[in-house]
């Protein structure tokens, strides 16, 4: 082989080799494409298939399931009943956008006479009821049973060491018409529009006699408010222990 036929041969080479890096330069994007969280395979940093590690939605083996701790249908007036229940929700850094309940209510034969559904947010690491207020009944039901379905998890800031809304003066007031009082401070720099305030009234044996809910509709940066809950008639006993709960939405920026 001479020269020049040597000489073609290494440009020829030569040119491929270019060719070939400029089309992995043009296309590689498309030969080797970036993970992402949507791709519906597990690659990156993921635990799972488009969930854990750098992706918001958290994998199954990640996350602790909500739980209804107890449920009741407390009466407030002949055929009137408020109806709640206690969820715990055990996870410090993740949580369903949204959590859907129901209440099923059955009568004397066991039959069931009425579901009543919704959806509300789950704060962290936290029990907290979900409360259903005048429900119309004829007679009082036999039963209350209830359940959260707990959709995908997605990854926010962690439950703060200092609450983001702090309580004080809490006080309940007797008489024909109750009250109870509580004084919620905002300690962060951010502004809570709609705040969900819930209450549960127990007596000595940590029985729940009274629930409410209340919505403050702006508390603003370090703003402190009153929230007042009311029932149309007195208790049958006296109240020992009063719990508030704000709650607050994990997807709100609390930094």
């Amino acid at each position: 082989m001479n020269w020049s036929t040597r000489r073609k041969i290494v440009y020829g080479i030569l040119a491929i080799v270019i060719m070939v890096i400029i089309c992995l330069y043009l296309f590689w994007g498309t030969i080797f494409p970036t993970p992402t969280c949507n791709d519906g395979k597990q690659n990156g940093y993921e635990s799972g298939v488009d969930c854990g590690g750098l992706c918001a939605l958290r994998c199954a083996q990640e996350v602790v399931p909500l739980k209804v701790l107890w449920s009741r249908a407390l009466q407030t007036s002949s055929s009137s009943y408020d109806l709640v229940m206690m969820v715990t929700n055990k996870n410090i850094d993740n949580t369903p956008r949204a959590v859907g309940y129901s209440f099923v209510l059955y009568d004397e034969s066991g039959q069931k006479a009425m579901t009543i559904s919704g959806s509300t947010t789950a704060p962290l690491d936290s029990d907290f009821p979900i409360v259903r207020q005048n429900i119309s009944l004829s007679r009082a039901p036999s039963q209350v049973t209830a359940e959260v379905v707990d959709g995908p998890h997605f990854k926010v800031n962690e439950n703060p060491a200092s609450p983001t809304i702090r309580q004080s003066n809490i006080k309940y007031e007797a008489g024909t018409i109750p009250r109870v009082y509580a004084t919620l401070t905002n300690t962060k720099r951010i502004v809570i529009n709609n705040l969900p305030v819930r209450v549960v009234v127990y007596d000595s044996h940590n029985n729940a006699i009274a629930t409410g809910e209340t919505i403050i509709p702006l508390l603003d940066k370090e703003e402190s408010k009153q929230v007042v809950f009311t029932w149309r008639t007195p208790f049958n006993v006296v109240p020992t222990k009063i719990s508030i709960y704000p709650i607050l939405d994990p997807f709100l920026n609390t930094k």
